[in-house]
């Protein structure tokens, strides 16, 4: 076959570009630092990639969501921890007046007592994290207690979060459960537990008081039931919170080491490319002088 100067013209320009597109590539990638900066550029890394960053997007979310659980959580065991004192208060108060008293100044200042714990134990009922009440379940815009009626004005909804691919986990119990015995912990209404103490002792009733005690016992039970139910779950959260930042890490270090331009690497084929190029340039220069002429003599 013949070998026109148009074929070796063009021989020599379609290796010119390959070398310039090339040089082009590696500029691109030293100025980026990354090794893809374009699907083109390697279809199959790009889809790994994608896939990858995304494992790593959805692992930061249910990092978040157990960041706010644990929160939501902390302050839930912080408020049952109130709850708890002030029980073991009413049940220290109870037990100095088991029997009755017939000094009333003894009765009204334990009623006088038992009201203030009652209000007490409402105002942990009406813990806020924020703007929102933490044991009112999803109505917790406004509070689920009052001092002056015994009715839980939340829902009994668990709030569940995302914490792994299709786990979640309730970041809250509900007030009707710790207060009015409505739910797994136990089946004492605490708040109306006071109110018969309180009215017990009013009416100076041994009985009564008696029976009221034996209730605060329960209670007491009651509350350290939620108490380890919150530390299930904030153990739960933990385990998950490792595992996931565990996986987080090995996915960066893959997308690393896929990614990021290895800048010692890049610059000894950097250079190797431009002298490539600039003897290819050279060569070309020489060759697309040459003339009939030159082939002749």
């Amino acid at each position: 076959m013949r070998i026109t100067s148009g074929m070796t013209a063009s021989n020599a320009l379609y290796y010119l570009q390959k070398e310039s597109s090339r040089l082009n590539l590696l500029n691109e990638q030293v100025a980026s630092g990354l090794v893809i900066n374009r699907p083109s550029d390697d279809p199959i890394g790009a889809r790994q990639l994608l896939d990858m960053n995304d494992k790593i997007d959805r692992g930061d979310q249910h990092l978040s969501n157990i960041t706010k659980s644990n929160l939501w959580l902390s302050v839930t065991d912080t408020a049952l921890e109130g709850m708890a004192k002030i029980i073991s208060q009413a049940k220290d108060l109870a037990g100095t007046i088991t029997s009755g008293s017939s000094d009333q100044t003894v009765r009204d200042n334990a009623v006088s007592q038992l009201t203030e714990l009652k209000k007490q134990l409402v105002d942990m009922g009406n813990t806020q994290l924020g703007d929102q009440y933490i044991f009112a379940g999803f109505d917790n815009n406004a509070p689920p207690f009052s001092v002056a009626s015994n009715v839980y004005n939340g829902t009994s909804d668990d709030i569940s979060v995302e914490i792994s691919n299709n786990a979640t986990v309730a970041m809250n119990i509900t007030g009707d459960a710790v207060l009015k015995g409505a739910g797994s912990y136990g089946s004492v209404d605490i708040l109306q537990t006071l109110d018969n103490l309180t009215t017990a002792i009013t009416n100076n009733n041994p009985t009564d008081i008696q029976a009221a005690a034996a209730q605060l016992d329960e209670s007491s039970d009651q509350v350290t039931n939620a108490r380890s139910d919150v530390a299930a779950k904030m153990t739960r959260l933990e385990s998950a919170k490792t595992m996931i930042t565990q996986n987080q890490n090995a996915l960066s270090n893959i997308v690393s080491d896929m990614q990021n331009v290895d800048y010692t690497e890049a610059a000894v084929e950097l250079k190797q490319q431009e002298t490539a190029y600039e003897a290819a340039l050279s060569a070309t220069a020489k060759v697309m002088q040459m003339s009939l002429l030159d082939y002749l003599s």
